[in-house]
């Protein structure tokens, strides 16, 4: 990487919220789960917390929503922040189109 120049960031503390919203949105990108799924319902304050912070969503583009929750970009974002070297974003089954406003 000619002109460039990596920046090592300092590990951030995990903690057990962290560990459960990342559970809940490696959940949605690699299955995908129903809003009145059984994993929802027993997932339900984080399933509420990751979907207020905008890192999961139903929504498809524009106002066409689904009933699966999958990770918006900012979600893919936190699982690498949270994962780092231990995850791969695009394993050929992403839809890039969750986030379209």
């Amino acid at each position: 990487m000619e002109g460039h120049t990596l920046i090592k960031l300092p590990k951030k503390r995990i903690t057990s919220i962290d560990k459960r919203l990342t559970q809940v949105i490696l959940e949605a990108h690699k299955r995908g789960f129903s809003v009145k799924s059984d994993y929802a319902r027993s997932m339900a304050d984080f399933v509420a917390m990751a979907t207020s912070m905008g890192l999961i969503s139903t929504r498809v583009y524009g106002n066409v929503f689904s009933r699966e929750y999958h990770p918006t970009m900012k979600g893919l974002g936190y699982l690498s922040i949270h994962l780092g070297d231990d995850f791969t974003p695009d394993d050929g089954t992403l839809d890039w189109g969750h986030d379209n406003g």
